[in-house]
């Protein structure tokens, strides 16, 4: 689905008018109906704001994908998944597990540039299986933003804060 079509679905979902959000972002409501129809491309520079302004946690990870292509984790929310928190926390479960299982099935002490092809596939599926379970644990967090009406933003933004205090991050 385009982006704009994205921004209208999440506007509405979050029950905003094309009015209230044109009041928060550097854009008309007139320009925002067009962004939202296709009929102009959403520029760059409005994509931030819109994502704030609105704060659905399904817009996020469009606008991430969108920004950065391939390189992003998507919403799980296909046909196989319950977006019920308890359904979200027992994937979760499964996913991480599945994801250290997978993480004994290589040989982490030997050097990387010793590795077979064989060795380097194995570590790929270690990979998808991790991105898996970083997959669902992003996903348990937007339904859990959504059923509670927590602002994913301000999550976000205390965590990063609690990051950089623990120094995981640089400030």
């Amino acid at each position: 689905m385009s982006i704009g079509k994205e921004v209208a679905m999440a506007r509405k979902r979050k029950g905003i008018t094309q009015e209230e959000l044109s009041l928060e972002i550097p854009a008309s409501r007139e320009s925002l109906a067009k962004y939202e129809t296709e009929k102009r491309k959403l520029p760059e520079d409005l994509r931030k704001c819109i994502t704030e302004g609105i704060d659905d946690p399904q817009l996020f990870f469009k606008m991430w994908s969108e920004a950065t292509g391939y390189v992003s984790i998507p919403f799980f929310n296909g046909e196989l998944i319950d977006l019920h928190p308890a359904s979200m926390r027992y994937m979760v479960q499964q996913e991480t597990n599945e994801a250290l299982k997978q993480l004994d099935t290589v040989c982490w002490f030997k050097p990387s540039q010793t590795w077979s092809e064989s060795e380097k596939e194995d570590l790929k599926k270690v990979m998808h299986e991790i991105l898996d379970a970083t997959g669902s644990m992003m996903s348990l967090v937007a339904v859990l933003c959504d059923q509670y009406g927590i602002s994913m933003k301000e999550v976000f933004k205390y965590w990063k804060v609690s990051l950089r205090a623990r120094k995981y991050i640089k400030a």
